[in-house]
């Protein structure tokens, strides 16, 4: 989730400072804001010492943030989509900085996707 984090931070760095990409920035914030809180919930105990109820309570819980993350990643994949073909439909060229703001999207998406594959895929269907 760390890797993921990071390339979530630097996503938002650039992130276009528009007013219609306002709402992406937001999801974007609650993401990194989840995946942080997802780093510190994972450290705050010792895993070789603590009883194993804790650390199943800690495991559902990051699994839980690893969750939200992602699906506030997918919305915001959408609406920078919606974006991206609102902005080449009307003839306005891409940002300078559009690429570096997508790649870091992507190795974000990759990561998380790596690394909790079974988290994500688990609670999806669980809510179908």
């Amino acid at each position: 989730m760390q890797a993921a984090h990071c390339a979530l931070v630097v996503a938002l760095r650039y992130a276009p400072d528009k007013e219609e990409f306002a709402i992406v920035r937001q999801h974007l914030e609650i993401a990194i804001a989840l995946s942080d809180e997802y780093h510190k919930l994972f450290w705050s105990i010792f895993w070789k010492t603590s009883p194993e109820r804790v650390k199943k309570r800690i495991r559902s819980q990051c699994n839980q943030l690893a969750f939200d993350t992602y699906s506030h990643m997918i919305e915001l994949a959408l609406l920078v989509n919606e974006y991206a073909a609102k902005q080449t439909s009307v003839g306005v060229p891409q940002p300078k900085e559009w690429l570096e703001f997508i790649f870091n999207l992507k190795c974000a998406f990759r990561w998380i996707e790596r690394e909790h594959p079974t988290e994500i895929n688990i609670l999806q269907l669980s809510l179908l």
